[in-house]
Protein backbone atom coordinates (compact mmCIF):
# COMPACT_ATOMS: atom_id res chain seq x y z
CA UNK A 1 0.00 0.00 0.00
CA UNK A 2 1.79 3.19 -1.06
CA UNK A 3 2.09 5.89 1.63
CA UNK A 4 -0.33 8.79 1.59
CA UNK A 5 -0.20 12.41 0.95
CA UNK A 6 0.36 13.74 4.14
CA UNK A 7 2.43 11.06 5.63
CA UNK A 8 4.60 11.71 2.28
CA UNK A 9 5.63 15.02 3.44
CA UNK A 10 6.60 14.26 7.44
CA UNK A 11 9.77 15.16 5.94
CA UNK A 12 11.80 18.00 5.51
CA UNK A 13 13.41 17.50 2.36
CA UNK A 14 11.97 16.14 -0.95
CA UNK A 15 13.86 13.39 -3.46
CA UNK A 16 12.67 11.45 -6.43
CA UNK A 17 10.78 8.84 -5.44
CA UNK A 18 9.08 10.55 -2.83
CA UNK A 19 8.36 13.47 -4.88
CA UNK A 20 6.70 10.82 -7.50
CA UNK A 21 4.75 9.00 -4.89
CA UNK A 22 3.72 13.14 -4.00
CA UNK A 23 2.39 13.78 -7.37
CA UNK A 24 0.22 10.69 -7.73
CA UNK A 25 -1.42 11.00 -3.72
CA UNK A 26 -2.47 14.59 -5.19
CA UNK A 27 -4.06 13.29 -8.49
CA UNK A 28 -5.87 10.82 -6.18
CA UNK A 29 -7.12 12.95 -3.74
CA UNK A 30 -10.42 14.89 -3.04
CA UNK A 31 -10.60 15.68 0.51
CA UNK A 32 -8.59 19.09 0.78
CA UNK A 33 -10.78 20.22 3.85
CA UNK A 34 -10.30 17.49 6.20
CA UNK A 35 -6.56 17.27 5.26
CA UNK A 36 -6.14 20.96 6.27
CA UNK A 37 -7.79 19.85 9.73
CA UNK A 38 -5.72 16.79 9.45
CA UNK A 39 -2.17 18.63 8.84
CA UNK A 40 -2.78 21.20 11.72
CA UNK A 41 -3.90 18.59 14.23
CA UNK A 42 -0.81 15.92 13.17
CA UNK A 43 1.88 19.31 13.47
CA UNK A 44 2.63 19.02 10.09
CA UNK A 45 0.71 22.38 8.41
CA UNK A 46 4.13 24.04 7.32
CA UNK A 47 5.63 21.07 6.01
CA UNK A 48 3.07 20.14 3.58
CA UNK A 49 3.00 23.58 2.39
CA UNK A 50 6.58 23.20 1.68
CA UNK A 51 5.74 20.12 -0.23
CA UNK A 52 2.88 20.62 -2.19
CA UNK A 53 3.67 24.60 -3.00
CA UNK A 54 5.72 24.01 -5.77
CA UNK A 55 4.32 20.24 -7.05
CA UNK A 56 3.40 19.18 -9.94
CA UNK A 57 -0.29 17.50 -8.52
CA UNK A 58 -3.46 19.19 -8.46
CA UNK A 59 -3.61 21.06 -5.48
CA UNK A 60 -6.50 23.22 -4.97
CA UNK A 61 -5.64 26.36 -4.87
CA UNK A 62 -8.07 27.19 -1.89
CA UNK A 63 -5.80 24.50 0.14
CA UNK A 64 -3.02 26.25 -0.35
CA UNK A 65 -4.41 29.56 0.76
CA UNK A 66 -5.52 28.07 3.92
CA UNK A 67 -2.39 25.94 3.85
CA UNK A 68 -0.46 29.52 4.39
CA UNK A 69 -2.75 31.14 6.79
CA UNK A 70 -1.02 28.45 9.18
CA UNK A 71 2.44 28.77 8.46
CA UNK A 72 1.80 32.52 8.64
CA UNK A 73 0.57 31.47 11.95
CA UNK A 74 2.92 29.17 13.19
CA UNK A 75 5.60 31.17 12.08
CA UNK A 76 4.35 34.62 14.82
CA UNK A 77 3.80 31.60 17.20
CA UNK A 78 7.71 30.78 17.41
CA UNK A 79 9.40 33.66 16.99
CA UNK A 80 7.44 34.20 20.12
CA UNK A 81 8.02 30.80 21.94
CA UNK A 82 12.26 31.31 20.90
CA UNK A 83 11.81 34.64 22.24
CA UNK A 84 10.62 33.72 25.71
CA UNK A 85 13.08 30.57 25.12
CA UNK A 86 16.00 32.89 24.93
CA UNK A 87 14.74 34.78 28.31
CA UNK A 88 14.24 31.64 30.45
CA UNK A 89 17.67 30.62 29.15
CA UNK A 90 19.21 34.19 30.49
CA UNK A 91 17.32 33.77 34.03
CA UNK A 92 18.77 30.21 34.65
CA UNK A 93 22.50 31.29 33.11
CA UNK A 94 22.24 34.39 35.90
CA UNK A 95 21.89 31.89 38.77
CA UNK A 96 24.29 29.41 37.22
CA UNK A 97 21.62 26.12 36.29
CA UNK A 98 22.80 24.47 33.40
CA UNK A 99 19.99 23.52 30.91
CA UNK A 100 19.15 21.70 27.77
CA UNK A 101 16.36 22.55 25.14
CA UNK A 102 14.81 19.24 24.33
CA UNK A 103 12.99 18.29 20.88
CA UNK A 104 10.77 21.75 18.85
CA UNK A 105 13.26 24.46 20.82
CA UNK A 106 16.13 22.72 19.72
CA UNK A 107 15.05 21.26 15.89
CA UNK A 108 13.64 24.86 15.25
CA UNK A 109 17.42 26.19 15.48
CA UNK A 110 19.28 22.97 14.50
CA UNK A 111 17.37 21.22 11.73
CA UNK A 112 14.51 23.44 10.59
CA UNK A 113 15.79 26.12 8.13
CA UNK A 114 13.15 28.45 9.19
CA UNK A 115 11.44 28.83 12.73
CA UNK A 116 7.96 28.32 11.64
CA UNK A 117 8.76 24.70 9.87
CA UNK A 118 8.11 23.16 12.99
CA UNK A 119 5.24 23.27 14.89
CA UNK A 120 5.65 23.91 19.25
CA UNK A 121 2.68 22.87 22.03
CA UNK A 122 5.76 24.33 24.48
CA UNK A 123 9.19 24.84 25.28
CA UNK A 124 10.98 21.61 27.33
CA UNK A 125 13.93 21.84 29.03
CA UNK A 126 16.12 19.54 30.77
CA UNK A 127 17.95 20.45 34.18
CA UNK A 128 19.82 18.44 36.68
CA UNK A 129 17.87 16.77 39.56
CA UNK A 130 18.93 19.36 41.56
CA UNK A 131 18.61 21.73 39.91
CA UNK A 132 15.07 21.63 38.37
CA UNK A 133 13.22 22.51 41.57
CA UNK A 134 15.52 25.48 41.80
CA UNK A 135 14.82 26.49 38.39
CA UNK A 136 11.10 26.52 39.05
CA UNK A 137 10.44 28.41 41.76
CA UNK A 138 12.90 31.04 39.87
CA UNK A 139 10.66 30.98 36.50
CA UNK A 140 7.44 31.87 39.01
CA UNK A 141 10.06 34.99 40.64
CA UNK A 142 9.82 36.24 37.19
CA UNK A 143 6.42 35.82 35.88
CA UNK A 144 5.36 32.80 35.58
CA UNK A 145 2.57 30.53 37.25
CA UNK A 146 2.04 27.23 37.90
CA UNK A 147 -0.34 25.18 35.50
CA UNK A 148 -3.42 23.55 37.52
CA UNK A 149 -2.04 20.17 36.20
CA UNK A 150 -2.16 17.35 38.69
CA UNK A 151 1.86 14.93 38.26
CA UNK A 152 2.57 12.28 40.48
CA UNK A 153 5.54 13.12 43.12
CA UNK A 154 8.17 11.42 41.12
CA UNK A 155 6.95 12.15 37.56
CA UNK A 156 9.75 13.02 35.20
CA UNK A 157 9.23 16.71 34.73
CA UNK A 158 7.46 19.60 37.43
CA UNK A 159 4.40 20.90 36.92
CA UNK A 160 4.26 22.92 33.49
CA UNK A 161 4.63 26.68 33.89
CA UNK A 162 2.48 29.32 32.10
CA UNK A 163 3.22 32.38 31.19
CA UNK A 164 1.39 35.17 29.17
CA UNK A 165 3.03 37.31 26.77
CA UNK A 166 2.04 39.43 23.59
CA UNK A 167 -1.60 37.68 24.48
CA UNK A 168 -0.21 33.89 23.83
CA UNK A 169 0.17 30.97 26.89
CA UNK A 170 3.63 30.14 26.44
CA UNK A 171 4.64 26.90 28.36
CA UNK A 172 7.65 25.56 29.54
CA UNK A 173 7.91 22.05 31.24
CA UNK A 174 11.14 21.58 33.22
CA UNK A 175 12.40 18.19 32.93
CA UNK A 176 14.21 16.43 35.42
CA UNK A 177 14.62 13.03 33.47
CA UNK A 178 13.86 12.39 29.87
CA UNK A 179 11.05 9.31 30.04
CA UNK A 180 8.98 8.71 32.53
CA UNK A 181 9.70 5.48 35.34
CA UNK A 182 6.36 3.65 33.60
CA UNK A 183 6.40 0.41 31.18
CA UNK A 184 8.26 -0.04 28.77
CA UNK A 185 10.79 1.60 31.11
CA UNK A 186 14.28 2.87 29.55
CA UNK A 187 17.86 3.22 29.30
CA UNK A 188 18.56 5.77 32.25
CA UNK A 189 21.44 8.64 30.77
CA UNK A 190 22.71 10.97 33.43
CA UNK A 191 22.49 14.74 32.91
CA UNK A 192 26.44 14.71 33.52
CA UNK A 193 27.00 12.20 30.29
CA UNK A 194 24.57 13.76 28.17
CA UNK A 195 26.23 17.33 28.91
CA UNK A 196 29.93 15.71 28.20
CA UNK A 197 28.98 15.67 24.13
CA UNK A 198 26.04 18.43 24.32
CA UNK A 199 26.01 20.74 21.15
CA UNK A 200 25.75 24.39 21.19
CA UNK A 201 23.63 26.80 19.35
CA UNK A 202 22.18 30.24 19.93
CA UNK A 203 18.21 30.93 20.30
CA UNK A 204 17.71 35.28 20.49
CA UNK A 205 21.26 35.85 21.03
CA UNK A 206 21.71 33.63 24.16
CA UNK A 207 24.03 30.52 24.17
CA UNK A 208 21.94 27.19 24.32
CA UNK A 209 22.51 23.76 24.95
CA UNK A 210 20.57 20.57 22.94
CA UNK A 211 21.41 16.35 23.35
CA UNK A 212 23.87 15.14 20.71
CA UNK A 213 22.48 13.73 17.31
CA UNK A 214 22.58 10.41 18.70
CA UNK A 215 20.99 11.20 21.99
CA UNK A 216 18.55 13.21 20.32
CA UNK A 217 17.38 10.76 18.13
CA UNK A 218 16.90 8.29 20.47
CA UNK A 219 15.04 10.88 22.57
CA UNK A 220 12.88 11.59 20.02
CA UNK A 221 12.40 7.70 18.75
CA UNK A 222 11.84 6.95 22.44
CA UNK A 223 9.26 9.88 23.28
CA UNK A 224 7.48 10.04 20.12
CA UNK A 225 7.42 5.99 19.64
CA UNK A 226 7.96 4.05 22.61
CA UNK A 227 6.30 5.61 24.87
CA UNK A 228 3.80 4.30 27.55
CA UNK A 229 0.28 2.65 25.96
CA UNK A 230 -0.75 5.21 28.67
CA UNK A 231 0.21 8.35 26.53
CA UNK A 232 -1.06 9.89 23.41
CA UNK A 233 -0.72 8.70 19.79
CA UNK A 234 2.27 9.68 17.79
CA UNK A 235 2.30 12.77 15.63
CA UNK A 236 3.53 12.84 12.04
CA UNK A 237 6.00 15.82 13.10
CA UNK A 238 7.53 13.45 15.16
CA UNK A 239 7.81 11.37 11.90
CA UNK A 240 9.44 14.04 10.64
CA UNK A 241 11.63 15.09 12.58
CA UNK A 242 13.14 11.61 12.76
CA UNK A 243 13.76 11.09 9.15
CA UNK A 244 14.83 14.61 8.99
CA UNK A 245 17.44 14.58 11.12
CA UNK A 246 18.56 10.90 9.86
CA UNK A 247 18.76 12.37 6.21
CA UNK A 248 20.36 15.79 7.11
CA UNK A 249 23.17 14.13 9.25
CA UNK A 250 23.11 10.64 7.55
CA UNK A 251 27.15 11.31 6.89
CA UNK A 252 27.71 12.56 10.12
CA UNK A 253 25.77 10.06 12.64
CA UNK A 254 28.25 7.74 14.42
CA UNK A 255 26.11 5.08 13.71
CA UNK A 256 28.66 2.49 15.08
CA UNK A 257 27.47 4.02 18.35
CA UNK A 258 23.89 4.05 17.64
CA UNK A 259 23.97 0.29 16.73
CA UNK A 260 26.07 -0.87 19.88
CA UNK A 261 24.19 1.17 22.22
CA UNK A 262 20.79 1.93 20.78
CA UNK A 263 20.31 -1.31 18.97
CA UNK A 264 16.61 -0.84 19.20
CA UNK A 265 16.41 2.70 17.09
CA UNK A 266 18.58 1.14 14.84
CA UNK A 267 16.34 -1.87 14.13
CA UNK A 268 13.05 0.44 14.03
CA UNK A 269 14.24 3.14 11.26
CA UNK A 270 13.51 0.70 8.52
CA UNK A 271 9.54 1.00 9.88
CA UNK A 272 9.08 4.74 8.76
CA UNK A 273 10.24 3.80 5.58
CA UNK A 274 6.98 2.75 5.42
CA UNK A 275 5.73 6.47 6.17
CA UNK A 276 7.95 8.12 3.72
CA UNK A 277 10.26 6.49 1.58
CA UNK A 278 14.16 7.32 3.03
CA UNK A 279 16.36 8.94 0.49
CA UNK A 280 19.47 7.04 -1.04
CA UNK A 281 22.01 7.38 1.52
CA UNK A 282 19.70 6.76 4.36
CA UNK A 283 19.06 3.28 2.06
CA UNK A 284 22.60 2.62 1.92
CA UNK A 285 22.69 2.64 5.65
CA UNK A 286 19.05 0.74 7.10
CA UNK A 287 17.94 -2.24 5.54
CA UNK A 288 14.52 -1.45 4.17
CA UNK A 289 12.69 -4.94 2.93
CA UNK A 290 11.24 -3.02 -0.17
CA UNK A 291 7.87 -4.58 -1.81
CA UNK A 292 7.33 -5.77 2.04
CA UNK A 293 3.51 -5.60 2.81
CA UNK A 294 2.73 -4.58 6.78
CA UNK A 295 -1.28 -4.30 8.23
CA UNK A 296 -2.16 -1.32 9.55
CA UNK A 297 0.49 1.01 8.35
CA UNK A 298 0.95 4.52 10.27
CA UNK A 299 -1.52 3.41 12.64
CA UNK A 300 -0.89 4.28 15.84
CA UNK A 301 -1.91 1.61 18.95
CA UNK A 302 -5.39 2.19 19.93
CA UNK A 303 -5.75 -0.74 22.75
CA UNK A 304 -6.10 -0.59 26.36
CA UNK A 305 -4.81 0.90 28.24
CA UNK A 306 -4.68 3.88 25.75
CA UNK A 307 -8.06 3.50 25.69
CA UNK A 308 -10.27 2.67 28.67
CA UNK A 309 -13.03 -0.31 28.49
CA UNK A 310 -15.59 2.49 30.19
CA UNK A 311 -14.96 4.60 27.18
CA UNK A 312 -15.02 2.11 24.35
CA UNK A 313 -18.61 0.51 25.33
CA UNK A 314 -19.59 1.75 21.31
CA UNK A 315 -16.68 0.02 20.14
CA UNK A 316 -17.43 -3.47 21.65
CA UNK A 317 -15.49 -5.45 23.86
CA UNK A 318 -13.75 -7.53 21.47
CA UNK A 319 -13.09 -5.13 18.95
CA UNK A 320 -11.47 -3.45 22.18
CA UNK A 321 -9.51 -6.61 22.92
CA UNK A 322 -8.19 -7.02 19.07
CA UNK A 323 -6.90 -3.86 19.58
CA UNK A 324 -4.92 -4.33 22.45
CA UNK A 325 -3.71 -8.12 21.83
CA UNK A 326 -3.59 -8.20 18.02
CA UNK A 327 -2.17 -4.57 16.97
CA UNK A 328 -1.34 -3.85 13.20
CA UNK A 329 2.42 -5.31 12.34
CA UNK A 330 3.67 -1.72 11.47
CA UNK A 331 2.92 -0.53 15.37
CA UNK A 332 4.42 -3.87 16.63
CA UNK A 333 7.29 -3.53 14.38
CA UNK A 334 8.14 -0.23 15.24
CA UNK A 335 7.24 -0.05 18.64
CA UNK A 336 9.40 -3.82 19.64
CA UNK A 337 11.94 -2.81 16.65
CA UNK A 338 11.35 -6.31 15.42
CA UNK A 339 13.71 -8.09 12.89
CA UNK A 340 12.82 -10.90 11.13
CA UNK A 341 9.94 -13.45 10.87
CA UNK A 342 10.89 -15.07 14.63
CA UNK A 343 11.39 -11.50 16.62
CA UNK A 344 7.85 -10.81 15.55
CA UNK A 345 6.61 -13.99 16.64
CA UNK A 346 8.07 -14.07 19.94
CA UNK A 347 6.85 -10.10 20.09
CA UNK A 348 3.43 -11.23 18.96
CA UNK A 349 2.74 -13.76 21.67
CA UNK A 350 5.56 -13.19 24.12
CA UNK A 351 6.54 -9.90 24.63
CA UNK A 352 3.44 -7.98 23.92
CA UNK A 353 1.33 -9.85 25.99
CA UNK A 354 3.32 -9.16 28.97
CA UNK A 355 3.96 -5.86 28.39
CA UNK A 356 0.18 -5.66 28.42
CA UNK A 357 0.79 -8.08 31.83
CA UNK A 358 2.70 -4.95 33.13
CA UNK A 359 -0.03 -2.61 32.94
CA UNK A 360 -2.52 -4.92 34.43
CA UNK A 361 -0.60 -5.30 37.33
CA UNK A 362 0.10 -1.22 37.51
CA UNK A 363 -3.57 -0.67 37.26
CA UNK A 364 -4.59 -3.79 40.12
CA UNK A 365 -2.17 -2.03 42.61
CA UNK A 366 -3.73 1.08 42.34
CA UNK A 367 -7.11 -0.15 42.48
CA UNK A 368 -5.93 -2.01 45.69
CA UNK A 369 -4.59 1.01 46.76
CA UNK A 370 -7.45 3.12 46.38
CA UNK A 371 -9.58 0.45 48.15
CA UNK A 372 -7.26 0.37 51.24
CA UNK A 373 -7.52 4.33 51.94
CA UNK A 374 -10.83 4.04 51.21
CA UNK A 375 -11.41 1.09 54.14
CA UNK A 376 -8.74 3.01 56.03
CA UNK A 377 -10.65 6.77 55.84
CA UNK A 378 -14.11 4.73 56.78
CA UNK A 379 -12.97 3.06 59.79
CA UNK A 380 -11.17 6.08 61.09
CA UNK A 381 -14.48 7.98 60.64
CA UNK A 382 -16.22 5.13 62.52
CA UNK A 383 -13.60 5.57 65.41
CA UNK A 384 -15.25 6.84 68.49
CA UNK A 385 -14.19 10.61 69.89
CA UNK A 386 -12.28 10.80 73.45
Amino acid sequence: MPPTLLNLCARLESHDLQRRHLVIACNNFSDWDELLNRAEEQGMGPLLFRHLAGIEGEVPATFLRGLRFIVLRHHQANILLMRSLGNVLSLLEEEGIPSFVLKGGALCQTLYPEVGLRPMRDIDLLLSGEDAQRGHLLLQKNGFRPSAAVLPEDYFHLVPLIQNIDGMDVCVELHHGLFPDDPPYYRPLSFTELYRGALSFEVDGVRAYTLADEEMLWHLFQHGFHAPLTYEPYKLISVADIVSLVEHKVEELDWEKIMAVYPQLFRALPFFHHITPWNKSVMSVVSCAEGAALSAVGEPYRGWPRSRFIEQTDKGILLLLRDTFFPGQWWMGLYYSIEGPLSSVWARLVRHPMHILRWIKIYGALFLGEKRRSVTGAGKKQEPRP
